[in-house]
């Protein structure tokens, strides 16, 4: 018997569920009071209860990349000539002692003074010019500095620390010890030159000390294990020592003590503590220095970079940032990070540095397109630094016990609160604008890979947007916030990043369209949209481009050379598509009027299910995987009304879907079972738009290999995957078979597979969802004669019985409100109610409604719930008429509607 469609409320099914393939099932609400209703009405509850409240979202599980064993630039798929991920810093020593020296300058009077002065700035901004290696920057963003600055004050100079340092440790002089006390004895002199010439003559560069105090320091470590302990312990308090002398050490003495470690490789503790000291002073005083000092610090600097201890590199690598260098020397620092970030146990050295925020600076000196090379390796340090585990969890670990709240410590968030996602957008836009008038190739374009990469992992991160948990102590500042409307600045903070997600996302899709002959750079960003489409806001922006992703998913199986090839992106191609439709009935309906892009859909689809389901790729990206993406898309699509009956008269779109579900009817593996539960609810969703007046009469006016063409074989196929016992995906079947049922040539089909038996086995089963909806089927079945005798054969009116008795036991008033709809439709023209259903039945079945319209007995004081509210008025109505019958000596009885006329 047909059934009007009922209006479906939405509300809250847009969730997309990650953990695994669900069919949401929504039920309506009740009204709040007993009416009457009429036998249509009666009927068509039947329909609405049975299919959940209409149509359904289906879920897929998200993608997952299998996570790489060591860090790397690029994993297992990455574009032609890319850079290494292993890089070797040797090449910056060279040309480090070629920085050019100050020349003397002749001290005069007067004029000749300012002359002196201008000369003094004129050869420092030339050393700070100087180009060597990594040396610093052609831009050099030097200014002349104050007379007197250029030289830190310092009570001591490093010639006193170094002959206190040496007083108990050895006899013998320094070779330079002259040198060294002519230079300390001209820095004190009453009489000596102006403080500017005086530094230019005693400036590092200008002399050579080949053998001071520092040099001769990794010569004396190497040889404490020789020594007694006792010896060893005055060595380690002379370091001591000496680096409390730091704080009054000149910065040139500061820079000859790291010279003195040019080339240094492995060393121990203690040296690193040294090194170390030294490394962390210096940076407290050229920190944003600018001038001359930088070709000076630089120098120094880079005779480190050998070194084998962690530490004293990433101490390094935030000097150099601190200076705000750009160029080569950015490009240089860059490249340090990101060989101390590839080592995932050097996390918690980034968590007591100001190294992250100063990467995000630096970066925002760069270009994506001129300084790629910092660009590449700045973000990849930048992705291992967001992604990090070890980091977030050290944090967390450092905050509890300092009450404060860990995450807000997290690298993650250290570098979104720095700017990084503004950073990206803005570089984002810098490459779209170039890739518009030219083909991206290159270095730019390996930066683009690293950049989505980082943005990927910044989106993907927990701690980012709103997982923010304020602890107790912030509690009450949240409350104040609430209290006066104003958000606070964790929200704050939420907002921001939120927004710099969302303009992301439109970069991304165009960067994506450019990359069609860039596989693995497409891919890549595909990649960081999946991660971006699981948050609302992202997703709203997606759901514009829906129609423009669906035109990319049709070319990327037109240019892949292999089948493999295309499996990565069109995996999440689909799931963002997925994840659109589940939410955004505007994109539903955009994509549905493109044809082109419902044609690319539809294509990619019958590609890929002609191939071998257990086909994978490298990354584990399989066939079925994509299957479930693309069938989803179809399902989520078809919950907007219009779309559901256009798409169910698409060719070949019926014929798919036949295929696929013969292929997977009886799933072995965990990713058929997905990509069946998929199809069934596509078919679902499809089934309930069609209108069944098409399948009337000829089989001609449907459209060749379209759902409305294959619906009775797609009958049959479900009826041999009900009649298993052991198939998880019975209920499902069942759901589907009774949006199918609704037309009567279905339901010749469903007989003629012998459909009653395998209904009996359904409604006896021990599942309760099952007997539910296989009941929703029979509701269908029973609205024809043809039907009932059959029925009757399988001794339906006693399991229609049970199954109220059952529902009104267990206060399952969803079971007892579809066994009602059933005995009504097979009651609904019955002449002999007697014969129909027996005296015995009868007085049960009037028992158990009794029961369960007890509403006093049932709920006291309470409200009863929403279901027993829909139950009620179906069960009203079967009891008042089974009563109205039988008190009238079982004479036919006048509907409901017709009564009360």
């Amino acid at each position: 018997m047909e059934n009007s469609r009922q209006p479906t409320d939405f509300s809250g099914c847009g969730n997309v569920d990650s953990s695994g393939l669900t069919l949401s099932n929504q039920r309506s609400k009740g009204v709040g009071r007993l009416v009457r209703k009429t036998s249509a009405e009666i009927v068509s509850e039947a329909k609405s209860m049975l299919a959940g409240g209409g149509t359904r979202l289906v879920s897929a599980r998200r993608p997952i990349t299998p996570r790489e064993p060591r860090r790397q630039l690029y994993g297992r798929l990455a574009p032609p000539g890319r850079p290494p991920s292993a890089i070797n810093l040797k090449y910056l020593q060279q040309g480090v002692h070629a920085l050019p020296s100050l020349e003397p300058i002749q001290p005069n009077n007067g004029a000749a003074a300012s002359a002196s002065s201008s000369a003094r700035s004129e050869s420092a901004d030339g050393i700070g010019s100087s180009s060597v290696g990594l040396g610093c920057d052609g831009a050099g963003h030097s200014v002349p500095m104050l007379v007197g600055r250029e030289k830190l004050p310092a009570l001591v100079s490093i010639q006193q620390k170094v002959s206190g340092s040496l007083e108990n440790d050895t006899d013998r002089d320094l070779p330079d010890s002259k040198t060294l006390k002519q230079s300390k004895k001209a820095a004190e002199s009453p009489g000596a030159p102006s403080p500017a010439n005086s530094i230019v003559k005693n400036h590092p560069l200008k002399r050579r000390q080949v053998q001071s105090f520092e040099e001769t320091i990794p010569t004396a470590i190497s040889i404490v294990p020789e020594r007694s302990k006792n010896a060893f312990e005055d060595q380690s308090k002379l370091l001591r020592r000496s680096n409390d002398l730091l704080l009054h050490s000149s910065t040139e003495a500061l820079l000859e003590m790291l010279k003195a470690y040019s080339g240094l490789k492995e060393c121990d503790e203690s040296t690193v503590a040294h090194i170390s000291a030294i490394l962390q002073e210096l940076y407290v005083r050229v920190k944003d220095a600018k001038g001359s000092w930088r070709g000076a610090v630089l120098g120094a600097l880079y005779g480190l970079v050998e070194a084998s201890a962690s530490k004293i590199l990433l101490l390094v690598a935030g000097i150099v940032l601190a200076m705000n260098v750009s160029g080569s020397n950015l490009t240089g620092a860059c490249k340090l990070v990101f060989k101390i970030a590839r080592n995932e146990s050097n996390d918690t050295l980034f968590m007591d540095s100001d190294v992250p925020e100063l990467l995000v600076d630096g970066l925002g000196r760069a270009s994506p397109i001129d300084d790629s090379e910092a660009c590449i390796y700045g973000y990849g340090a930048v992705r291992f630094l967001t992604g990090s585990s070890n980091a977030s969890s050290t944090a967390t670990a450092i905050a509890t016990e300092a009450g404060d709240h860990g995450q807000q410590r997290s690298l993650a968030v250290r570098l979104a609160k720095r700017g990084l996602c503004q950073l990206m957008v803005l570089h984002l836009k810098m490459i779209n604008d170039i890739a518009s008038t030219t083909q991206l190739s290159g270095s730019p374009l390996h930066a683009l890979f690293q950049l989505s990469g980082a943005l990927r992992t910044l989106a993907g991160n927990r701690c980012i947007v709103g997982s923010r948990v304020c602890p107790l102590s912030d509690q009450m500042h949240q409350q104040h916030a609430v209290a006066t409307g104003r958000p606070t600045a964790a929200e704050q903070d939420d907002v921001q990043d939120v927004a710099q997600l969302e303009q992301a996302v439109p970069l991304l899709v165009r960067a994506a369209e450019m990359c069609i002959k860039e596989p693995e750079v497409q891919a890549n960003i595909i990649r960081t949209l999946s991660v971006l489409s699981e948050r609302p806001e992202c997703c709203e922006r997606l759901a514009v481009a829906a129609s423009r992703l669906g035109i990319l998913l049709g070319s990327i199986v037109q240019t892949c050379q292999t089948v493999e090839k295309g499996l990565a992106t069109c995996n999440r191609l689909g799931y963002i598509l997925g994840n659109v439709m589940s939410r955004w009935d505007t994109a539903r309906i955009q994509f549905h009027c493109c044809d082109v892009s419902c044609d690319a859909l539809l294509a990619t689809l019958e590609y890929y299910a002609s191939k071998s389901f257990t086909m994978k790729n490298q990354m584990g990206d399989s066939i079925a995987q994509v299957l479930t993406k693309l069938i989803r898309i179809v399902a989520n699509m078809c919950v907007n009304g219009d779309v559901g009956y256009g798409m169910s008269k698409r060719a070949p779109l019926g014929e798919i879907l036949l295929n696929i579900l013969l292929k997977v009817k009886d799933a072995k593996t965990a990713e058929l079972e997905e990509l069946l539960f998929a199809t069934l609810g596509a078919l679902h969703n499809l089934s309930y738009y069609y209108e069944p007046v098409d399948l009337e009469g000829t089989c001609h006016s449907a459209h060749p290999g379209s759902i409305g063409e294959r619906m009775r074989d797609i009958c049959g196929t479900l009826c041999a995957i009900l009649k298993s016992d052991q198939n998880p995906a019975r209920s499902e079947v069942a759901r589907v078979l009774g949006n199918m049922t609704r037309n009567a040539s279905i339901r010749q089909t469903f007989c003629a597979e012998n459909g009653m038996k395998i209904l009996k086995s359904c409604l006896t089963s021990e599942h309760d969802e099952l007997m539910v909806t296989s009941c929703g089927v029979l509701v269908n079945m029973l609205g024809d004669w043809s039907s009932r005798v059959p029925f009757r054969g399988i001794d339906g009116p006693i399991i229609l019985r049970r199954l109220l008795r059952k529902g009104v036991d267990n206060r399952d008033w969803i079971m007892a409100g579809i066994a009602c709809q059933a005995v009504w439709n097979y009651l609904i023209d019955t002449s002999d109610m007697l014969a129909t259903l027996g005296q015995t039945e009868i007085d049960l079945i009037c028992e158990a409604l009794a029961e369960g319209l007890d509403e006093e007995s049932l709920f006291g004081d309470k409200e009863p719930d929403n279901f027993w509210e829909d139950f009620a008025p179906v069960a009203t109505d079967l009891l008042e008429r089974l009563q109205i019958c039988m008190s009238n000596g079982n004479s036919p009885c006048e509907s409901s509607d017709e009564e009360i006329g």
